[in-house]
Formats: structure tokens, C-alpha cells, sequence
């Protein structure tokens, strides 16, 4: 992953504790901008709060469904998401994220999901079996 990004990357998660690890590690492996949506608030303002313990400037954790909040997502370019996030939830963020990936490729890491079914969307091979990843096709 770090061979093919580079700090104007930013990555957009929806993840529980767990999965604040990631985006650290994404953010200082790359340089790359990371905002993080967890819908519980007190795992949000932890994860600020250590953002801002470290220093690390361009880290944002919010709080909100990110099902509501994808439209405002505009400048992503990897999302990461964990699972419990499915259903009508999911489908209604990958309708938000679609015209985002109309603008730009984008790439989707899913962790512990069913299969995303979107016709926008091909699998990328992933080295690991928990980790699915795809790309967006519209500008193949």
C-alpha cells in the first residue's frame, strides 16, 4: 500500500477501536491525510484525543453515521471500512461515495464484510483473508 500513495492521498474510515491502529499506521507510513467517522461517540473523541496527544496534525476523527455524512466526504480517495457496517447502512454509503468515484478513482477496503455487489466496484487481490479491497471502474 505505501509504494502507491503518497501524501495527497487521504483516507476516509468508518472503524471501531481496533481499527484506529489503521489509520495511524496509514498516516504515518505515508504523510497521507486520514479522517476517521465512528458513529460512537466516546470512541470518536478517544481517538481525537489521541490524535492530538501525538501531535499528529492531519488526523481527524468525527463523530456521525457515515452513511449521512459520505456526502461530505469529497476529497477521499481510500475508504476504509469494518465491519458491523452493512445492510441498507452500507448501501446507502456506496450511493453517497459513488459520485466521488465519478471524480476520481477511488479504493474500498472492507475488513470482516460480505462481498460489496456494486457495479462500479471490481475486487482488487488483497494478501489477506479478513481484507477485501477494491477500485472504483469508471475511469478504467
Amino acid at each position: 500500500m505505501t509504494k502507491r500513495t503518497s501524501p495527497s492521498t487521504t483516507y476516509s474510515s468508518t472503524w471501531g477501536p481496533v481499527w484506529e491502529g489503521a489509520a495511524l499506521l496509514a498516516h504515518l507510513k505515508t504523510g497521507a491525510g486520514c479522517v476517521g467517522l465512528e458513529i460512537q461517540p466516546m470512541l470518536a473523541r478517544t481517538a481525537q484525543a489521541r490524535a492530538d496527544w501525538l501531535g499528529l496534525t492531519r488526523m481527524r476523527f468525527l463523530q456521525g453515521d457515515a452513511a449521512e455524512l459520505v456526502r461530505f466526504i469529497t476529497t477521499g480517495t481510500v475508504f476504509f471500512l469494518y465491519c458491523p457496517f452493512g445492510g441498507a447502512r452500507l448501501e446507502r454509503f456506496l450511493d453517497g461515495l459513488e459520485d466521488v468515484a465519478r471524480a476520481r478513482p477511488i479504493r474500498i477496503c472492507c475488513v470482516d464484510m460480505a462481498p460489496l455487489d456494486s457495479p462500479w466496484l471490481a475486487p482488487v487481490a488483497s494478501t489477506s483473508s479478513r481484507v477485501s479491497i477494491y477500485r472504483s471502474t469508471f475511469q478504467s
